[in-house]
């Protein structure tokens, strides 16, 4: 706790003196969550501070920077298997249980013996120099990498991946290069490095884009390391050199938003052994919504991904824990995502959404408030309903329960 303090004033000290030259701003987030899992009821509470700086030097060289220090308290150790099937659960060895354990917020892919152990988080999110050249934007640093046009599944990011159940949050920043070159007023072209240890471990994206008519669109090539832990041994089940070629689209058609993204990925295996589950695959998304004349919003999204599994007596404890730490979106092969919203008041915004996957079906069910209680002052209330038999992807022992997320921007 004294390294954070003393790494708060070691970055801030310096950023007041020069405060009237920054713009700055961010918001503070204090959010509780109550779970019932099984017969135990748990709370968990969390304190996010997140301050957002930035600064035009010229017309061409603009800088950019976001610090997060998060809080956890209440139930903080989680076991993950808590929320798996008894079928799996309890054919984990005794003397293994314990490396299931993990800190929320830090379930961090390939860390330790299989999580980080941080309670609190303070870390540099994102800070980028971007310059603007005659032909070229540069930007360099730890940064977005957002891709596509998919609300809660995005096949061609393979940088991020999204909480079904709270889609819109944040992503983290990644350092890399970024490089963009217009090609007239509707054209252009994107391309991302990412540096790892070798060249052949560094992740590139290239995107050529461009508008036709209503539409716009892309086409997304991306090469990076790909890695799967076996989570029976606990340690690297392969490395793979994964290739995706896709695109997407999105504009309106009759008064309808639509949109669509997808991909093949060509998995090269090149150390570890092979997985039998982890092959060439595709994965897409097709989506719409429509706004009403009285405010009401619906959309809705479907998702396929010929890798992950279409009956849940498949469902093995790799499939599980890919999912759970983001080397894999989804355990199920085909998911259907829908949101309705509707204005009860000019500060008062109700809806709910639910996503149902169609091999097992089972489903999650979010009933939600947004209240704009003063200006600048957001209260966002949160249920979270799970419908599924056990073993199934939305399973009841997944955790049902509420969230209540406040947040205060300055």
């Amino acid at each position: 706790m004294k390294m954070c303090k003393l790494f708060i004033i070691f970055i801030f000290a310096p950023l007041l003196v020069f405060a009237g030259n920054l713009e700055w701003g961010g918001f503070f987030e204090p959010q509780y969550m109550g779970l019932k899992i099984r017969d135990n009821v748990y709370n968990l509470m969390s304190n996010k501070l997140r301050v957002d700086l930035g600064k035009d030097l010229s017309d061409r060289v603009s800088f950019g920077a976001n610090f997060d220090y998060i809080t956890y308290h209440g139930k903080t150790e989680w076991n993950i298997l808590d929320f798996l099937p008894y079928r799996i659960a309890d054919g984990v060895p005794e003397i293994f249980r314990p490396y299931y354990k993990f800190n929320f917020g830090d379930m961090v892919q390939n860390v330790g013996p299989m999580f980080a152990a941080r309670p609190d988080r303070i870390f540099l999110d994102n800070a980028y120099i971007r310059l603007a050249f005659k032909r070229l934007d540069l930007t360099v640093g730890k940064q977005q990498l957002s891709m596509g046009t998919g609300y809660t599944w995005n096949p061609t990011d393979l940088f991020n991946t999204k909480d079904v159940l709270d889609p819109t949050y944040e992503q983290p920043g990644h350092n890399a290069i970024r490089f963009d070159i217009p090609l007239g007023d509707r054209f252009g072209i994107v391309s991302y490095l990412a540096p790892g240890e070798e060249w052949k471990n560094t992740a590139k994206m290239l995107k050529f884009k461009g508008r036709v008519g209503h539409f716009d669109f892309s086409v997304t090539g991306i090469q990076r390391y790909w890695s799967y832990t076996d989570y029976i041994r606990f340690e690297p089940a392969g490395v793979y050199n994964r290739t995706l070629i896709g695109g997407d689209f999105a504009g309106e058609l009759f008064g309808l938003g639509i949109w669509s993204e997808g991909g093949y990925n060509f998995m090269e295996h090149k150390e570890g052994f092979e997985p039998e589950q982890v092959k060439d695959h595709w994965e897409l998304v097709f989506g719409s919504d429509y706004t009403f004349q009285s405010g009401m919003y619906i959309m809705g999204e479907y998702y396929f991904n010929s890798m992950a599994q279409s009956e849940q007596d498949n469902y093995t404890l790799n499939n599980w824990m890919w999912m759970l730490s983001s080397e894999m979106k989804t355990i199920s092969r085909r998911q259907v995502f829908g949101l309705v919203q509707y204005p009860l008041t000019d500060l008062i915004t109700i809806g709910s959404y639910a996503v149902y996957s169609i091999g097992d079906q089972s489903a999650a069910l979010v009933p939600m408030i947004l209240y704009s209680l003063f200006e600048d002052v957001e209260l966002t209330l949160f249920g979270n309903i799970y419908t599924g038999t056990e073993g199934s992807a939305y399973a009841g022992n997944m955790g049902n329960g509420g969230l209540a997320r406040l947040r205060v921007y300055f």
